[in-house]
């Protein structure tokens, strides 16, 4: 009766660790190659960002991004998220993670939430809106020291190659800020 409660513990104890062991878990890793920021007009939007390369394989995103315009329903943002298998422009193809255009309202209780401050919000100073957008949105120069991409609110699996996703952020009738981040996606193996 003892060797079969032993058994019975050992069993359990195996399948414990086996289960807790088998969670989802993001499949690739990222290396940052650009990011560029074009806008019609740097005294109401602009961005200076580099990339940053910390000890041996590390790479983050560091720099500035200006906002001198009031949030309004007449600010519209859309993303396109491009692949390439070899990197040549001419291979960049739209994915169906693209996001379609919308009020940035309507994007910052959204994706904003979700992906970006999921992502960057323990490197920036951008403001966080746990329970919706509340007005007004600052006028301010948000900085991002050091920010990476951890995988939050992202696909667990992504097929090697080069990503490049394109925010547009439009503020009729003026102002468009183009924000272009190239990175190479690689499959982690362990």
């Amino acid at each position: 009766m003892y060797t079969f409660n032993l058994h019975s513990l050992l069993s359990v104890l195996i399948l414990v660790y086996l289960y807790k062991n088998c969670d989802g878990k993001r499949n690739w890793e990222w290396k940052p190659l650009s990011i560029v920021g074009e806008t019609t007009n740097p005294s109401a939007m602009d961005m200076d960002m580099r990339i940053e390369r910390v000890g041996r394989g590390e790479f983050f995103f560091s720099g500035t991004f200006f906002w001198n315009i009031d949030l309004d329903d007449s600010v519209l943002i859309k993303m396109q998220i491009l692949r390439s298998h070899s990197g040549s422009e001419a291979d960049y193809k739209l994915t169906p993670w693209s996001i379609p255009q919308q009020t940035f309202i309507e994007y910052i209780d959204t994706f904003y939430k979700n992906l970006l401050i999921a992502n960057l919000g323990n490197c920036t100073d951008l403001p966080k809106y746990d329970s919706g957008y509340v007005p007004p949105w600052p006028k301010a120069t948000f900085n991002f020291t050091r920010c990476g991409i951890k995988g939050d609110g992202l696909p667990e699996v992504l097929i090697d190659g080069f990503y490049r996703a394109k925010a547009i952020i439009i503020a009729l009738p003026t102002v468009q800020q183009n924000i272009t981040v190239t990175v190479r996606v690689t499959l982690k193996l362990f």
